[in-house]
Order: structure tokens, then C-alpha cells, then sequence
């Protein structure tokens, strides 16, 4: 009787507890509803869990919003909500705002509407996670959105892949696009889907634009390149006039299978045995293993020297190694940059959370030699066990000879290490020397600012290339890749890892020395802003200082609207969004980037358009950094362009903000009327083109400043208030220009009443030349002939 009672009693707390669980284990979230950090949703089932995980190795942590199999130990998403937005300030918060949106939010409030693609038309949904995986935003029993729309890398049962809404203005590409390193699910370099132009054959794609078929569907079945337990599963193609796809579903008393496109661009096949996940690499190609996915994507046959297979390393890269920062590369694109060229010896991930790439040309040899201390796995070409033995047997012999030579003749012993030691220091000039020589003052100034807001380490390190490398990009300095000549010398253009670039080689005999090099490295390096111009990267070797730039399709403002044929195609709409983009990047220089900075040689050269006519302020060799408390500064060397100098700074040496709006309003005068700041003749009298300007203003003539081709796209009202902020910039006294944020607000409301202008400066001349100049004497020696400020 007693152990009846006890059975009973054990039931009823059985049947308690797993009713508390299911209380607990909810798989919708409702409107008001949260779900924070160390929160789920689980399907009905208890197959599928939703939350926020974080990724990445030590060098990042970010936070992601994902879906994976509740009972894997791993907890390997199998879809990810934010890929392109990470959270980085907290795991974040998923909830259903009061619109009906489903949107992520971390500490700084910032919203990621998780169904941007396809907003709810109420406030009245809710989202819910299936049993498939699949994750429903609905409003009533009508779905708003779906996850299995918008696929990661993992293909699950149900999911289609193909393209949808055809002939439709919202066509709708569904592909499998791979995570970006094992533990970095950013979108990746690879991408599975169905062909565009043979809609029958199922394609992987390199991020380089190389592809390899996988399989195709023959009218009955879909069969694969590689072996899979195909009998395992129920493929379907569907292929009309508004959509083509295929699909599978795992045949009944199956285990449930399902496939993932891995960060290297294999294909692994996996399936649940009980509570355990079993996963099979598939290799896409004849001739490889499954575990050598990456030649299945080499473009060209080839046959090193030194072999094409790689061994490990542990060690760290020599600082002559060529580096590419960028997020969007993993150890797949670093092996394949690397297999595809002859001249690499050997490659790693710049990041150990399996991102950027490290990638050495040279000798072998020389290589081996060189690798310094450290934790990371470095791929070296071809077996490097018979060289380390050469290399120790040879060390070995050195030293005996160098023992014996140091006995018999110091004095030469000591000549050669001397010679040894210069050599050395000239040839291998690697990023830390150039560091310490050009001197990071911006850390002296921001020691205490060595992390960022979310308590992560920055790196300011810039890639250094050898010359040797920024050369063959070039084609030796060759005059067919000449883009120009600058003040400070010529800028060619260059191909570098298939990436167009520019590169400005400074002249030795310009002006700009090792200051004026360093100051630019220093500033650009830490700007980041669509309307500046980018740093790639820069070269410091046989007394050549060379900075390599993004390279701009378009060259630079004035090439374009000093053309009389080329001026065309600068019409209203491109001219005053070229003017809202010069003002803007000026605006984040003088009050939105870590330090305030004054430019001092802005002018329309140093205006760069890009392929879509978007600009980009560039050359920072004159530029100064401002403290927070200051608010102007003298000089007693005074460099810039005439004609865009302010009258204070050109005079007196004094420069500041308002030496910026200045040269800004020269600028967008050149814009407006098509001339350059030459003089110019009317009535009688010899002006430049801000006397001309101010002349007309006055005389209620401001329309005939008009460049002619701008007749038919311009607005009369919207180009007199264009004039008359120009105008009010470029005004004789400082305190008179409004400031780069007041010339934003003035342009971007045409209701404002501006007020009027006072007369410009440097209105009337004499003669005139808009040549670059560089006063090294004191402010009290320089002489501006032929201008005279009103």
C-alpha cells in the first residue's frame, strides 16, 4: 500500500513538472512581450529553440539573433536574423513593437526590423516558431513574413531555394549564402542556388564570380555531383511563370536530415540519430576530398614549385606580409588567394576569429626564417619539415664559422654586423619600425581613449606593402596608368588582389616632407565617413613614401566641371547633391569625428567623385588637429592653394573653422557658375570670380552667374539661395561665415531667411593665378600680390 501511495505520488510531481515546463517553454511572443538575453522561444515540440547567441574569437564579440536545434549541444544556428548588424553593445532585446514589426534593440535603442522586407500592415501579429524551424510573423491566421523566405547557409526541410515574384517589380532571389568563418556568421564568400541563365542547374558560387554546377534536375529526379543518401529524400523542382524552386522533405521513418554551405564552400550533409547529430562532408568536385573544398574553386590548373598543398605553422606572420583587414574574406578566400598565385608562400587569418587574411610572397626560405612568436596557425607551401632540418643544420654552421671568425678577426666581425644591421633596417622596414618613426602622436593625445565604447581593443595598425608590390599594381609607374598630377606628385592608378586602387607617390622634390606624410596617414586612417576618401593602405621603402587610396572612377571635381564636354553631365541634381556631400563630409571633420580638424587646402582638385558621382574630400597633408577648447590657431607657414585661402590665413597665418567655410564657399561658386576663381572682366573692371559674384548679387543679376548648361534642370529660386550662402561664406571677417553645420541647415530649408551678405573677400584684382603655394618665412615676410581684401 505504501509503494502504491509513493507511485502515485511520484507521477503526480512527474506530471506537475512537465506541466510547468510547457508553461514555461513558450513558442510565441505576443505584442508587449520581450524576449532578453537567456530567454527562448521553443517550437511545440521542443525541436527548435530561438535566441540571442554571441560569435567570434577575442578580437570581436558580437551578439546575433538565431534559431538552432534545441537538443545540439552546440547550439549551431541554422538561421540568423541580423547577419549584417551585429549587436555589440548587449545580446540585445527581440519584441513586437507597437506597429506589428518584429524588431531587435540593444542598449542604444537602435531598432533592426527583423521582417524589413516585408513590413506588418497592423500592430495586431504575433510570432511564432514552428516545429520546421521555420519562424512566423502573423496577423490572424494570414502570414505576414516567414524566415524560410530568407534563408542562412543551412537548408532544412520545407525551405525552398530558387526565385520568386517572377516578372514582378519585387522578384525575390532565396539562395544558401555561407557564414564568413566557422564562428563569424556574417554573410560569407560562397553561395548555393539555382543557375540564372539554366534554371535546371543547382550552382555554387565563389565570391570572385568563379561558379561550379553541383547538380541538376533531370525532368524527374535531382541528382547531386557528389554522393549523398539521396534515397533519404523526397527533392522537388517547381518551375511556372511565377516562380521556380526546388525543395526537399526527409522521407517518412527517416531520420530528419538537413544540409549547411560551410564557410569554406564545402557541402556538409547532416542528420539526427536519437539525440545525436551526425554531419558528412561532401566534396562539389571530381579529384578532391571532401575536406580540400577550396580546389574546386581555383580558375586555373596549377603546378607550383614549392607544391600545392600547404602545411601548419605555429607562429606569427612577418611584418612584411600583405594584410586585408576586411570582414569579408575567411580562411577559405585566404587558401584560395593564395593556391591561385605561385609567388605565395603562405597564408593566415588576420583575426582569430577566422576573418581578414595574411598573405606572404616571397622566398620559402626566407619565410621560414622569419616567423616570429605567437599562437596563430600559419598554412606554409609544401612540406616544410626538410627545410626546419636545413634550416637548423645550416644555423648550426653559421655559428661555428662566426665563433672561429670572431677569435681570429673582430674588427671585421664587428664591420659586417654593423653592415648587416643598416641593411637590415633599410630592407625590412615592417609596420611597427614605421610606426614608432612616424610617431602615433593621436595615441599620446587619446591614451586613455585606447578602447572603444564597448570595451573592445582598436587597432589603428595600416597594411604596409612593399614597394615592390605597389609597383607591379602599376605597371611600374607606367604613363598609361597616370591619373594625375597632384601638388605633392603624380597618382597612378593600380590593380591589387583584383581591387582597383589609387596611389600617390610623392615627389621628392615636392614640398611635402615626412611631416606632412605622417600628418596624412595620421588623420585619414582614423576618418571614416562616406563623403572622405579611404586609406587602403601606404609604403615606406628606398626613400619612397607612397599612400594607396579607394580608387574613384570619376578622378576629381574639377576634371569635370572645367570641361567644357564633360560639364554636361553635371547637371542641377548632381551639382547641388556634390554640394550637400562636400558640406557634410566637412561637417563630420569639424564636429563628428574623434578629434576636430581643419583641412586648409580644400579646393575642387581635391574633390573625388566616385562612379556615382558621390564626393569625397581627400588629401590630408595640410590638415590640423583642433582641441575641444580651442577654437583658432596661427601658423608661420602658411601652404594652400590662392584663391581659396580665407584673407586671415593667407595675411596673418590664422586658420579655423571658418577657414574650411571659406574655401568651401569658393568651391560652391565654381559649382554653380562653372569658372574657375580666375579674373574675370565686367564693366570695365578685372575681378575674380568672387567679385564677379558679389557684382551681380548686388545688381539683382544673380541668375546670370549661371553656368549655361544648367538652364533646363535648375531651380531660379534654389540657385539664388545656392549664391547667397556661397556668398555669405566666403565673407572678408570669420565671425561672419556661418559655421559648416549652419550652411547644412540653410540648404536643406529654402523657406529660411537668410540673412544678407556682406561684401566678399579678395574682390577686386589686378592679374590672378589659382596656383598651389608654400610659405615657409614668417607670416610677417608674406606678400599676397595682386589681392586685396576688402
Amino acid at each position: 500500500m505504501a509503494n502504491r501511495a509513493t507511485s502515485s505520488l511520484t507521477i503526480q510531481i512527474f506530471h506537475c513538472c512537465f506541466l510547468l515546463w510547457l508553461c514555461q517553454a513558450r513558442d510565441t511572443l505576443k505584442p508587449g512581450e520581450n524576449l532578453g538575453e537567456n530567454e527562448t522561444l521553443v517550437s511545440s515540440n521542443g525541436i527548435f529553440e530561438l535566441g540571442f547567441f554571441s560569435s567570434g574569437g577575442t578580437s570581436s564579440s558580437s551578439h546575433y539573433l538565431g534559431i538552432w536545434f534545441k537538443n545540439d549541444p552546440n547550439k549551431k544556428p541554422v538561421w540568423v536574423a541580423n547577419r549584417e548588424s551585429p549587436l555589440l553593445a548587449s545580446p540585445g532585446i527581440l519584441s513586437i513593437r507597437y506597429d506589428g514589426n518584429m524588431v531587435i534593440t540593444d542598449r542604444k535603442l537602435i531598432p533592426i526590423i527583423v521582417n524589413a522586407a516585408m513590413l506588418a500592415p497592423s500592430s495586431k501579429t504575433i510570432a511564432t516558431l514552428l516545429d520546421s524551424g521555420n519562424l512566423l510573423l502573423k496577423e490572424g491566421d494570414s502570414i505576414v513574413w516567414q524566415s524560410f523566405d530568407y534563408p542562412s547557409d543551412t537548408l532544412l526541410p520545407g525551405m525552398k531555394i530558387g526565385r520568386f515574384n517572377l516578372g514582378t517589380e519585387h522578384l525575390r532571389k532565396q539562395f544558401l549564402v555561407s557564414w564568413q568563418s566557422s564562428s563569424v556568421p556574417t554573410t560569407g564568400s560562397f553561395a548555393l542556388g539555382l543557375d540564372e541563365y539554366n534554371i535546371t542547374h543547382v550552382k555554387v558560387w565563389h565570391g570572385d564570380g568563379f561558379s561550379r554546377q553541383i547538380g541538376f534536375w533531370d525532368g524527374k529526379r535531382l541528382k547531386f555531383q557528389f554522393e549523398s543518401s539521396s534515397h533519404d529524400y523526397n527533392f522537388s523542382y517547381v518551375s511556372n511563370p511565377n516562380e521556380v524552386y526546388f525543395s526537399f522533405q526527409t522521407e517518412e521513418n527517416r531520420n530528419y536530415s538537413w544540409f549547411v554551405l560551410s564557410s569554406s564552400g564545402q557541402i556538409q550533409e547532416y542528420k539526427m540519430m536519437g539525440q545525436k547529430i551526425l554531419m558528412e562532408n561532401r566534396s562539389i568536385c571530381e579529384n578532391t576530398t571532401a575536406s580540400k573544398a577550396t580546389d574546386c574553386y581555383i580558375r586555373t590548373p596549377y603546378m607550383c614549385q614549392n607544391g600545392d598543398t600547404f602545411s601548419e605553422i605555429i607562429g606569427s606572420m612577418p611584418d612584411s606580409a600583405i594584410v586585408s583587414g576586411s570582414v569579408h574574406l575567411g580562411l577559405s578566400d585566404c587558401e584560395i588567394l593564395c593556391k591561385d598565385n605561385c609567388s605565395c608562400a603562405a597564408f593566415a587569418s588576420f583575426r582569430d576569429d577566422g576573418t581578414g587574411c595574411e598573405l606572404y610572397y616571397g622566398e620559402k626560405k626566407v619565410l621560414l626564417q622569419f616567423i616570429g612568436e605567437g599562437k596563430a596557425t600559419i598554412y606554409v607551401r609544401g612540406d616544410t619539415s626538410t627545410e626546419s632540418g636545413e634550416h637548423h643544420s645550416r644555423r648550426l654552421w653559421w655559428l661555428v664559422l662566426i665563433s672561429v671568425l670572431s677569435l681570429i678577426l673582430p674588427v671585421i666581425v664587428a664591420l659586417v654586423c654593423y653592415f648587416r644591421w643598416r641593411n637590415h633596417r633599410l630592407k625590412d622596414f615592417g609596420l611597427k619600425r614605421f610606426q614608432v618613426q612616424v610617431g602615433f602622436y593621436l595615441e599620446a593625445v587619446d591614451k586613455d581613449k585606447r578602447k572603444d565604447e564597448y570595451g573592445r581593443k582598436k587597432d589603428h595598425d595600416l597594411p604596409l606593402l612593399s614597394f615592390d608590390c605597389i609597383a607591379t599594381a602599376t605597371n611600374n609607374f607606367s604613363d598609361e596608368n597616370k591619373l594625375g598630377e597632384g601638388g605633392f606628385g603624380p597618382v597612378y592608378k593600380g590593380t591589387l588582389l583584383g581591387n582597383e586602387i589609387a596611389v600617390k607617390r610623392l615627389s621628392r622634390q615636392s614640398g611635402q616632407g615626412l611631416e606632412e606624410f605622417k600628418n596624412e596617414v595620421q588623420l585619414i586612417s582614423k576618418l571614416q565617413h562616406r563623403n572622405l576618401v579611404r586609406l587602403l593602405g601606404c609604403c615606406i621603402q628606398r626613400e619612397e613614401k607612397i599612400l594607396i587610396y579607394e580608387y574613384m572612377a570619376n578622378i576629381s571635381l574639377d576634371s569635370f566641371l572645367f570641361d567644357p564636354t564633360k560639364k554636361m553631365l553635371l547637371d542641377w541634381k548632381h551639382r547641388f547633391s556634390i554640394i550637400e556631400g562636400i558640406a557634410q563630409g566637412l561637417l563630420y571633420l569639424h564636429k563628428y569625428s574623434r578629434f576636430r580638424i581643419i583641412h586648409r587646402d580644400l579646393k575642387t582638385s581635391n574633390i573625388l567623385l566616385d562612379a556615382d558621382m558621390n564626393p569625397k574630400i581627400s588629401d590630408f597633408g595640410m590638415a590640423r588637429i583642433f582641441g575641444d577648447d580651442e577654437a583658432r590657431a596661427k601658423t608661420r607657414r602658411v601652404v594652400g592653394t590662392y584663391g581659396y585661402m580665407s584673407p586671415e590665413y593667407a595675411v596673418n597665418g590664422h586658420f579655423s573653422i571658418k577657414s574650411d567655410v571659406f574655401s568651401f564657399g569658393v568651391i560652391m561658386l565654381e559649382i554653380l557658375s562653372g569658372r574657375k576663381i580666375v579674373t574675370v572682366c565686367h564693366s570695365d573692371r578685372f575681378f575674380n570670380l568672387l567679385g564677379y559674384a558679389w557684382e551681380l548679387w548686388k545688381g539683382g543679376k544673380g541668375l546670370e552667374l549661371m553656368d549655361p548648361t544648367l538652364s533646363n534642370s535648375c531651380l531660379s529660386s534654389q540657385f539664388m539661395q545656392c549664391i547667397q550662402v556661397g556668398l555669405l561664406c566666403v565673407q572678408e571677417r570669420p565671425e561672419d561665415r556661418p559655421t559648416i553645420s549652419d550652411v547644412i541647415s540653410m540648404l536643406s530649408n529654402e523657406s529660411t531667411n537668410l540673412p544678407a551678405p556682406k561684401e566678399s573677400a579678395f574682390c577686386i584684382r589686378t592679374s590672378y593665378s589659382a596656383s598651389p603655394m608654400q610659405q615657409t618665412n614668417s607670416v610677417n615676410d608674406v606678400t599676397v600680390s595682386g589681392i586685396v581684401a576688402r
